[in-house]
């Protein structure tokens, strides 16, 4: 899921939600706040992304997330190890 978080904020800063609804929006399934968040709370600690509260229009203030530049390192890292996989699965005819 990292992987899929990264290229998501690397589009754009999102709060958590608006994270699950680009992935829903990109054809995945919804990804529940109690896989999501835990995730997010991880990936801010390692420095791969970083974290603003921001008030909301209405209702409380919102944590919106953007990449660090060491999450798009990994990001580019995750990306070539993806690249190897598919090429591998091609390979094998899955």
């Amino acid at each position: 899921m990292p992987m899929l978080i990264l290229s998501v904020l690397a589009a754009q800063p999102r709060h958590g939600y608006g994270i699950s609804q680009a992935l829903v929006e990109a054809g995945l399934q919804p990804i529940k706040g109690a896989q999501l968040y835990p995730t997010l709370v991880k990936m801010e600690a390692e420095g791969a992304i970083s974290a603003v509260w921001e008030p909301a229009a209405s209702g409380p203030a919102r944590k919106v997330y953007s990449v660090t530049d060491l999450g798009q390192e990994n990001l580019a890292a995750l990306r070539a190890e993806w690249e190897v996989f598919l090429a591998a699965s091609r390979a094998l005819g899955v």
